[in-house]
C-alpha cells in the first residue's frame, strides 16, 4: 500500500471542487479491492491528477494551498478525530508521527528540537507535485490553529516546490511568517513553547478509544505493505533507534528473527541495511541541530567515535566537514 491515500482525504478534494461548481467526471474514491473501510486507498497518481485538474479548472496556481486551508478533522479520518481529542500540540504531534501513514503513505513526517524551536519535516517518498506539498503543509497548520485555544504562527516555513514573489507573499500573509520555496526540505519551524498549548476539544477518554482504533487500523494497513516497508515505518516512528534491536522489531511484528531475516532477503534487503538507511536519513537531517554526542545516542551508537566512523563511511567525510559544506 505504498504511495496511497485514505479515501476520505481524496474525497475531500472532490467535495471542495463540487462546492465551487466543478465536477471531476463521475469520480468517486475507489477502494482498490480493499478488505474493509479502514484500508480503502487511492493511488498517489490519481490524487495528483485530481489536484492538477482542480488547479487547471480554477486557474489557481496555489490550489493546494487554498485546499489545505479548508481542511477538516473528518478529512484525516480516524487520525483527525484522534488529534482533535489530544491534550496539547505535543500529544498531537506524537499521534501524527505514529499514524500519518493512515492518511497518506506518500512520505514520512520527522520531528526534532532545535534549541528553543521545534521543527517538523515532511519527506515525500517520491518527487511529487506542488499541490500535494502545499496542501499537506498548509493543512497541518490549519488543523492546529482550529484546535488551539489561542492564535499561533510558525517562525518559518520551507517548501521544496518553487514559489514566485507573489505566491510567497500570499503564503507568508496566511502563515504569518516567512515562507521560502525551492528548499531542500518541507519544514515548519515554530516555538518549542507551543508544544504545551492546550487543545480546545481535549477528551482523554475519547483519545484513548481512538488510539486503540488507530492502532488496529495501522496494523491492517501494514499488512498490505511488504515487510521491508513495515519495518521502515516502525524505524521512522521510533524516537530512539538504540531501542530498535532486531529481536524487538521481530517481536512487535509477531515474527521470529529468522522469519524476518528470510522475508527481508526475499525483498533484496536486510534489517541492518534498513537501519543504516534510517540512520543516514536522520544524520543528514539532524546534523547541526544537536551536539554530536547526543545525535550519536539518538541514532543508536554507544559512543560518538563509532558514529563518526560510520558517518565517514556513509558520506565520505567527517560530520564536521559535511556540515560546513552543506
Amino acid at each position: 500500500m505504498e504511495n496511497t491515500l485514505d479515501k476520505n482525504y481524496f474525497s475531500s478534494v472532490l467535495l471542495y471542487l463540487e462546492r465551487q461548481g466543478i465536477a471531476y467526471g463521475d469520480a468517486v474514491a475507489p477502494t482498490r479491492g480493499a478488505e474493509s473501510e479502514l484500508v480503502a486507498r487511492v493511488e498517489l497518481a490519481e490524487y495528483e491528477q485530481v489536484l492538477q485538474f482542480g488547479a487547471q479548472q480554477t486557474c489557481d496556481p496555489l490550489f493546494g494551498f487554498h485546499l489545505g486551508q479548508q481542511i477538516q478533522s473528518a478529512d484525516y479520518g480516524v487520525l483527525g478525530y484522534l488529534v482533535e481529542n489530544c491534550e496539547n500540540l505535543n500529544q498531537a504531534l506524537m499521534a501524527l508521527l505514529r499514524y500519518d501513514q493512515l492518511v497518506a503513505s506518500i512520505g514520512q513526517a520527522k520531528f526534532h528540537h532545535q534549541g528553543d524551536w521545534a521543527v517538523l519535516d515532511w519527506l515525500p517518498n517520491l518527487q511529487t507535485t506542488r499541490h500535494v506539498i502545499l496542501r499537506n503543509m498548509t493543512g497541518w497548520v490549519a488543523m492546529v490553529r482550529a484546535l488551539l485555544t489561542q492564535p499561533v504562527a510558525p517562525e518559518h516555513v520551507s517548501l521544496t516546490c518553487s514559489l514566485n514573489a507573489n505566491e510567497a507573499s500570499q503564503l507568508a500573509h496566511w502563515f504569518d511568517c516567512p515562507v521560502v520555496g525551492s528548499q531542500p526540505h518541507n519544514q515548519i519551524k515554530f516555538p518549542r513553547a507551543y508544544l504545551s498549548l492546550p487543545f480546545r476539544r481535549a477528551n482523554s477518554v475519547m483519545h484513548e478509544a481512538l488510539q486503540r482504533l488507530s492502532d488496529k487500523a495501522l496494523v491492517q494497513l501494514q499488512q498490505h505493505h511488504t515487510l521491508a516497508t513495515q519495518i521502515q515505518i516502525m524505524l521512522a516512528a521510533s524516537a530512539d533507534l538504540g531501542q530498535c534491536q532486531l529481536d524487538a522489531v521481530a517481536g512487535a511484528l509477531n515474527k521470529s528473527v529468522r522469519q524476518v531475516q528470510r522475508q527481508l532477503k526475499q525483498c533484496h534487503t536486510s534489517y541492518s541495511q534498513l537501519l543504516t538507511e534510517e540512520r543516514m536519513r536522520r544524520a543528514e537531517n539532524l546534523l547541526g541541530t544537536l551536539p554530536l554526542a547526543e545525535l550519536a545516542r539518538e541514532l543508536g551508537f554507544n559512543e560518538q567515535a563509532a558514529f563518526n566512523k560510520a558517518f565517514k563511511r556513509w558520506f565520505g567525510c567527517s560530520p564536521g566537514k559535511y556540515h560546513k559544506r552543506s
